[in-house]
């Protein structure tokens, strides 16, 4: 490349050396007026010296240039070998996805890209060999990779010879068994050695014309210093000779002024030229970024956008489609050029009378585009989903190809075959990235038709362009909405600036008002903010000088916030928070904009709460208890109180949480630490009690209440709560406690000695018995003797178990039965059938109730039962009205005809009369559901709160 030199006439061309054209040496004298022998100027040696470097600088100049081309020459022959390589691999990876393909699916639509790729590949080998032929390392693993592809080719045509022979399964089989993956693997090594080596070679040549760049510059630098030099050297020689020439000097002077310009000029030219190479290097970096980028693009498009033919099938009515459909606006909207071109473009390169972009949503289909298309459905521009054959595009998410969809079983019945004459369709769907199908590009003919490779993958390729035009459609929506958005909100912002209840303004640096807002207006006593404008800023506060000072502080600091005393129009006074910070107006003048509150309530608030903290204060002094707020964060603890001075913390004790729970007990402060530690949205509170060890070596304890804030995210905030010292109110529990422990042994004891004495009793009972000889006395004794054992067996069970206060009843029946079964002995084979639910009852309920089912057990053995024996059932329920519900019942014969249980006279009747009236129970005879036997149920008024569990 060449330059014109500065200064130079235009039209010519400049020296090699750099001087510009004439007709003799630069710093030859003019010819007009030739001087005498003996008077002419002589040339200095420097400046021949300077001439020589100067054109040695212009020869090492053009040679480190020659050799930055030869390093940029070799830079685009490694580019070359690289994208070589990629292409290989790249049909390397084609033929076997079409192999794999071809294999699984066993369409022959698979063989066009092996095909073409075993043709591709071994010109391509051919052809990295011509490019690497200077490179015997290089040369080396291309001779190995020879064999490696043909015996690789060789394996996949044995493989697609195999199906052709076998079958699919078969050359499935041989796929997954052969050595594929060994060779394949094998080339991947080879051509990332290959690609390896390149690189190497490259950054090479880059280091190489780096260095030339360098050496450019330092010579060129070198030598200009040099021939500087030599010029000055030369000037005071010249000098020397200007006494003795003064006849020449005007014109030596002009000369060596038309020299120095000439050097000016040669270096300002050099510099061009130096500044011209980086700028054309800038640009050959940015070019071969932007071709690594477009590689880059072109390498993971299919991925990004998947080919037209093929996409993940959905549902009609799947939410997902319908969403990103919607997203498009294209649905009912208006015809568009851009669209319909490629319609038109479909119809003349498929010669096909239609031609559609149909968008298929869970009810109709709607064209987009139209080419071709007949009226009412050209006017119309949608048809239902019962006259739609892309719908089936959509579903299935591939490419429909039907040669006569008359013949064809799937669409032979639809509107579109019957209704308008649709005979040959080809359609492929129009997926977005994410694989949602929007519906189809489809070509349709009125005659049967046979569709070729070809003509799909045209229809394809186009199909991909009206997916571009989608999405540019799509972004270019998105970018209108977005300025609709921040065209709103900026007028929202300055409708809320003009409106809002704090006051705006906008200062200039002479420290007058040049906006104000309505509340600043109305904040400052004025009508409108026009009577505000152009009014000094020191009138409106009570210290005129603050004004000032407020200016230079947000000049020299950006921003600036405090509280200030400002003044109204009318000479009084309010509270008011400043925040100002700088700004520049459109014309780039600095400004100052501030917003300005009126705080005269908050001002009275503050001294409100700081007087309500000193009465808190006060009172928790009172009470010896202490609130605190704890950052969780910092671990820092703000307290109010006494109480901790009181037990002799430090400062740091008791502000810091880490130096406080050093305090704690060893056996409390991990459960204190846990308590804080679980707190969390769901259960924000706390109560902990704990040791902590006061400055006199004494443990004290103390009650902590606690409770954490979250905001809406549930992040946590600030812990607040109260601390108690409780340590005379644990001694006092620890007494009660003692005292509670004493009485209950006591209790258990009494129970045991009553439950013993009725033990006596019963076996007193039993020996009296045993001495009679009337039957009758007898039974009476035992029945007798049944009533104690029922009452001795309520204090068994009670000293026996954990609490005093309740009995499990439902056990309790479990061994009353058993008692009374083996009193009565085992000649009657009588079943009992328990149905209890856990229910405790307290003592004073649970004595009577028991005698009354002792009672009604007690009967029941007696008089429904022979020797045959019978079943007597017992339930306990609680019961949602009453409380309680018992039922005692067997299938012997029945009450007697005109009982009447009231007007009975047997003292079992009347105990059990008198025992429920004791417990305000209710008592009822009657028969079983089946009609037999004797039924008792009661009900008493027992809680049900008594009741644990389910049925037994």
């Amino acid at each position: 490349m060449s330059a014109s030199q500065p200064g130079a006439p235009r039209g010519t061309l400049p020296r090699p050396d750099g001087t510009p054209p004439g007709n003799g040496p630069p710093d030859a004298p003019a010819p007009a007026t030739r001087l005498p022998r003996s008077l002419r100027l002589p040339l200095p040696r420097a400046v021949l010296a300077a001439l020589l470097l100067l054109l040695a600088v212009a020869a090492v100049a053009l040679w480190t240039q020659r050799r930055a081309a030869d390093a940029s020459e070799l830079r685009r022959h490694t580019l070359d070998v690289r994208l070589e390589l990629a292409a290989f691999s790249s049909d390397l990876k084609d033929l076997s996805r079409a192999v794999r393909g071809y294999a699984i699916s066993g369409q022959d639509d698979w063989l066009d890209p092996y095909r073409t790729a075993r043709e591709r590949l071994p010109e391509q080998l051919q052809r990295l060999q011509r490019l690497t032929a200077g490179n015997e390392a290089q040369q080396q693993r291309l001779r190995q990779l020879g064999p490696l592809l043909n015996g690789y080719l060789r394996y996949v045509s044995d493989a697609l010879d195999t199906a052709e022979r076998d079958g699919l399964e078969a050359a499935r089989r041989r796929i997954a068994g052969g050595p594929r993956h060994t060779q394949a693997d094998d080339i991947d090594l080879l051509l990332a050695e290959l690609d390896a080596e390149e690189l190497r070679q490259l950054a090479l040549y880059e280091r190489a014309a780096q260095r030339s760049t360098d050496l450019n510059t330092a010579v060129t630098l070198l030598g200009s210093l040099l021939s500087l030099t030599l010029m000055a050297l030369a000037g005071r020689a010249l000098q020397r000779k200007l006494r003795q020439l003064r006849a020449n000097v005007d014109r030596l002077a002009r000369a060596r002024s038309a020299e120095s310009q000439a050097m000016a000029r040669l270096q300002q030219t050099q510099s061009s030229l130096y500044a011209a190479n980086e700028a054309l290097q800038a640009q050959a970096d940015h070019l071969a970024e932007l071709n690594d980028a477009l590689w880059q693009w072109i390498s993971t498009q299919p991925a990004a956008a998947r080919p037209a033919g093929q996409a993940p099938g959905s549902a009609l009515d799947d939410p997902q489609r319908l969403q990103a459909l919607r997203r498009t606006g294209l649905m009912d909207s208006a015809p568009e050029h851009s669209f319909d071109r490629f319609t038109r473009l479909a119809a003349q390169s498929l010669q096909v009378p239609v031609s559609l972009i149909c968008l298929v949503d869970a009810e109709r289909q709607f064209f987009k585009s139209q080419c071709g298309l007949g009226e009412p459905l050209s006017s119309a521009r949608q048809t239902p989903l019962s006259h739609s054959l892309c719908q089936h595009v959509v579903t299935s998410g591939q490419a429909l190809e039907v040669s006569d969809a008359r013949t064809d079983p799937l669409l032979r019945d639809s509107g579109a075959v019957k209704d308008l004459g649709v005979v040959a369709y080809l359609g492929v769907p129009l997926a977005t990235p994410d694989g949602q199908v929007l519906g189809s590009f489809c070509a349709m003919d009125h005659r049967p038709r046979r569709w070729s490779t070809q003509d799909r993958a045209t229809l394809e390729r186009i199909a991909q362009s009206v997916l571009a035009g989608i999405a540019v459609r799509m972004q270019l929506h998105e970018l209108e909405r977005r300025v609709a958005e921040r065209t709103a909100e900026v007028q929202l912002l300055a409708g809320a600036i003009e409106h809002s209840l704090t006051g705006f303004s906008i200062v200039g640096l002479d420290g007058r008002f040049t906006f104000v807002n309505e509340a600043y207006a109305r904040m400052a006593g004025y009508d409108s903010p026009q009577d505000v404008i152009g009014t000094s800023v020191s009138a409106h506060c009570a210290d005129p000088s603050l004004s000032r000072r407020v200016g230079r502080q947000v000049h020299g600091q950006g921003s600036c916030r405090m509280d200030f005393t400002a003044r109204r129009r009318d000479g009084s006074t309010f509270e008011a928070l400043l925040d100002a910070h700088r700004a520049q107006d459109p014309g780039g003048r600095e400004i100052h904009v501030g917003t300005v509150m009126d705080i005269t309530e908050r001002k009275r608030a503050e001294q409100a709460l700081r007087m309500s903290e000193e009465r808190l204060r006060l009172a928790l002094d009172a009470g010896g208890m202490d609130a605190f707020e704890l950052d969780p964060v910092s671990g820092v603890v703000l307290r109010i109180g006494s109480l901790q001075s009181a037990l002799g913390l430090t400062a740091e004790e008791q502000h810091l949480l880490k130096a406080y729970l050093k305090r704690v007990h060893p056996q409390d402060r991990a459960a204190l630490q846990a308590a804080l530690a679980e707190l969390s949205p769901q259960q924000p509170s706390y109560r902990a009690e704990y040791r902590i060890q006061s400055a006199d070596g004494t443990w004290r304890w103390l009650l902590e209440r606690s409770q954490q804030s979250f905001n809406a995210a549930g992040e946590r905030g600030r812990i607040t709560g109260v601390v108690v010292d409780v340590t005379e109110r644990r001694h006092d529990e620890e007494a009660v406690k003692t005292s509670l422990a004493e009485k209950e042994v006591l209790l258990q004891e009494v129970h045991h000695r009553v439950k013993n004495n009725l033990q006596v009793v019963s076996s007193l009972l039993q020996l009296q018995r045993r001495q009679l000889s009337d039957p009758a006395i007898q039974a009476a004794f035992s029945e007798t003797e049944s009533r104690v054992r029922a009452m001795a067996l309520v204090h068994q069970r009670l000293y026996q178990q954990s609490t005093l206060s309740s009995l499990d009843f439902a056990d309790y029946l479990r061994s009353l039965g058993s008692q009374l079964l083996q009193s009565f002995g085992g000649e009657r084979s009588v079943k009992v059938v328990y149905q209890l639910q856990p229910l405790k009852l307290p003592v004073g309920t649970a004595i009577p109730l028991g005698l009354i089912v002792t009672e009604l057990i007690t009967n029941a053995l007696k008089y429904a039962f022979d020797r045959h024996g019978g079943v007597l059932g017992v339930e306990l329920a609680p019961d949602g009205e009453w409380g309680l519900h018992l039922v005692v019942s067997d299938d012997g014969p029945g009450l007697p005809a005109g009982f009447e249980p009231l007007r009975s006279r047997g003292l079992g009747m009347r105990l059990v009369q008198t025992l429920s009236r004791q417990i305000d129970a209710t008592v009822e005879f009657g028969e079983n559901a089946d009609g037999g036997g004797t039924r008792c149920r009661i009900r008493a008024p027992i809680s049900r709160d008594a009741a644990q569990g389910g049925a037994i």
